[in-house]
């Protein structure tokens, strides 16, 4: 939030409040696009979690080529738009790591989550901040580019997960058909 603000000051000179409203607005479609995905991508269509992963992460790198090459106020605010299902890769991450561990081990799972949560800011502040600083007057919007390079191996990930649990899948309904003819 630190370097999107010094972006918009730089890029676009808005002030203070207009850089509020901005969040404002970024916070409503992000919890509007969770919403969505949650009630229709997971429950309606049954999607599974790493697809809801892979949407939401695609939603964020698509998002950040816009913020990084934007040029008016008006293509600024199409960005949370197509940001919008961002927020859900955090609920599929831990819907994921919550379904292959034993409900005994669901505590430290999430203490896990939580402890890389805060410590992500640690990590990132600085580094966002410095690539800012040394991209400023080359290309503004480079650290936009940077956290689209860094989600694309959740896509990855997401995208192994996705084909790892069908094949487990197949190999299952095999040895059913196994049995079953047996």
């Amino acid at each position: 939030m630190n370097v999107l603000y010094l972006f918009m000051r730089y890029r676009f000179n808005w002030d203070e409040v207009q850089f509020s409203m901005f969040c404002t607005y970024s916070i409503i479609t992000n919890l509007v696009g969770t919403l969505f995905s949650i009630s229709i991508f997971s429950d309606f269509m049954k999607l599974d979690d790493t697809v809801v992963g892979i949407i939401s992460c695609t939603s964020k790198i698509l998002a950040s080529f816009i913020f990084a090459f934007a040029s008016t106020t008006t293509e600024i605010y199409i960005a949370p738009l197509v940001e919008i299902f961002n927020g859900t890769s955090f609920i599929a991450m831990r819907s994921i790591a919550s379904k292959l561990v034993t409900s005994e081990e669901l505590g430290k799972v999430n203490s896990l989550f939580g402890l890389a949560e805060a410590m992500m800011p640690l990590v990132y502040g600085p580094l966002y901040s410095r690539v800012y600083m040394a991209t400023l007057t080359v290309l503004p919007g480079a650290v936009f580019l940077l956290g689209a390079a860094m989600t694309v191996p959740a896509v990855a990930i997401f995208g192994w997960m996705y084909f790892e649990q069908r094949e487990d899948t197949k190999q299952v309904e095999e040895m059913e058909n196994v049995n079953k003819d047996v």
